[in-house]
């Protein structure tokens, strides 16, 4: 029984948890890296550092990381303040209660004046959820790390930031929970445990997230950053509460012309149809990818479209089969997805299988980042498939790729503790926990006041942060932006190493 056969005997008997577990396991991953809130162009930007944690009612006690002397590595770029630095006060803002108020001026800081929850004269309480997926397809079979891996890696930035002046002339302390992405009742109480904790700023590394559960944060105007991409509807309902790693109009937008203009519709590359599979559960994403194929020039005529349902796990084979032949029998020639991440390793082992071997141009949804552990798609189907990225996915297996200042940064925050680099960790998940941690110091240290519904101000006031491996630039600037993605280049992959290279190292601006 070859691997597949096996995949498709578990799919069709496991229960619905379990398929669940994996599918949302996927997403996870896909969530962990992409810093959805992240990818941006401008390579400005104030970088922030994190700060240690005491456990709260209901959570996991933090890891208690021995610090090394003088490894703060917290450098700061022009675009925003050090950490404790002054923020400029808004009309109107007022200062907080003799509790709240800034640390004594012997500290040599001032912060941001007002008063909320989670805030005392010393220090700022957030909470962080851990992945803990539960069940067959626990966090190892996606290559996440374990909830206590996860954890230590956020307490040793928060130490760093907290030894180097904290934030807002405070420490900061963490709360953590963990959080089943396959449980929705469980997510459930979660939120409802956080929401009593009453912390200042909430971070998820992916338990959350793809559940509508992520929405009961910002109901209870608790400022929520995920590592999700948002939709257009969600940032209009939940702004400024609601924070994320990218947007997914712009990220299939982005795909979509930076294919055209790499050529990969011309006759020249082959091109004569598309094929083009997807999940009817985001209808609005569907509807606005083929409209941007069409503007990029592919005419109706030349899409061979596949609606794989919106199954709770992973689509039914048989569905996956249909696909593929109708894509043959159409003459399709290139294939691409959207929303259907977890069903593309899936689709290609069984591509090959057939014979089956089309070119693919993919928006990297979390494709990138999950093609390593054992859900892997058939590598000798995707040789020379090309990607179109918001985050530095890529860099970790690109001959001469030179980190940037924001990974170099956080390595020397782990490195100083014996720890390995971002590039050599799983999903690079140290990397994102300095990403997050330091977007949310950006935001509170810009902020026009200590209040949760200012920090988007902040953040907006901050512009950028120069972000480690494995997210993207961003931009900050413009209405209503709590969330990166503004910048993409493409990756490719690669048959001799079986990995994704860069293939053009610099980012680009979105297009309009």
């Amino acid at each position: 029984m070859t691997p597949f056969q096996q995949f498709r005997v578990w799919v069709r008997r496991a229960s619905t948890a379990d398929r669940m577990s994996a599918t949302l396991a996927a997403v996870v991953v896909l969530g962990l890296l992409g810093w959805l809130v992240v990818p941006v162009h401008h390579h400005t930007g104030a970088d922030d550092q994190v700060s240690v944690g005491a456990s709260g009612t209901g959570a996991t006690s933090p890891t208690s990381a021995p610090k090394a002397p003088g490894a703060a590595g917290t450098t700061t770029a022009a675009a925003a303040p050090a950490s404790g630095t002054v923020a400029a006060s808004a009309p109107g803002a007022t200062s907080g209660s003799p509790a709240a108020a800034a640390p004594a001026a012997a500290s040599g800081c001032a912060a941001p004046p007002g008063a909320d929850q989670g805030v005392t004269a010393t220090q700022i309480k957030v909470a962080i959820s851990l992945v803990n997926i539960v069940g067959p397809a626990g966090n190892s079979t996606f290559g996440v790390p374990s909830t206590t891996e996860q954890q230590t890696d956020f307490q040793q930035v928060i130490d760093a930031l907290n030894a180097s002046g904290g934030v807002a002339c405070r420490k900061l302390v963490p709360q953590f929970f963990e959080a089943n992405p396959v449980n929705s009742s469980d997510l459930q109480q979660k939120c409802l445990d956080i929401v009593q904790a009453k912390p200042f700023f909430v971070i998820d590394t992916g338990g959350f997230y793809g559940s509508p559960t992520t929405n009961c944060f910002p109901q209870h105007q608790l400022p929520f950053l995920g590592n999700g991409r948002l939709t257009a509807s969600q940032r209009d309902q939940f702004y400024p509460y609601l924070f994320g790693q990218g947007s997914v109009e712009t990220l299939y937008r982005n795909a979509v012309f930076a294919l055209r203009d790499r050529g990969f519709f011309s006759a020249g590359n082959g091109f004569q149809k598309l094929g083009y599979f997807y999940r009817s559960c985001f209808p609005e994403i569907t509807k606005g990818f083929l409209d941007s194929l069409h503007q990029a020039g592919v005419a109706a005529g030349q899409v061979v479209s596949y609606d794989l349902g919106c199954p709770d796990g992973f689509a039914n084979p048989s569905d996956l089969q249909q696909a593929l032949l109708k894509f043959r029998q159409s003459g399709v020639t290139h294939v691409t997805e959207t929303s259907a991440t977890q069903d593309f390793a899936n689709f290609t082992k069984l591509a090959q299988q057939q014979g089956f071997k089309p070119k693919y141009g993919l928006a990297d949804d979390g494709i990138v980042p999950t093609s390593v552990g054992s859900l892997h798609p058939d590598f000798d189907n995707i040789a020379g498939a090309i990607a179109i990225d918001d985050s530095r996915f890529g860099e970790e297996s690109t001959p001469g790729a030179v980190p940037s200042a924001g990974t170099a940064r956080c390595n020397a925050i782990y490195q100083a503790r014996g720890r390995p680099p971002v590039y050599q960790q799983s999903v690079g998940f140290g990397g994102v926990a300095c990403g997050q941690i330091w977007m949310v110091v950006a935001a509170i240290d810009r902020a026009p006041a200590l209040r949760r519904s200012a920090l988007a101000d902040g953040l907006h006031a901050a512009r950028a942060v120069d972000f480690p491996y494995p997210f993207g630039p961003a931009d900050f600037n413009g209405p209503k932006v709590t969330y990166g993605g503004q910048f993409w280049r493409p990756v490719q992959f690669v048959s001799s190493c079986s990995c994704w290279r860069l293939a053009d190292a610099a980012f680009h601006p979105s297009f309009p």
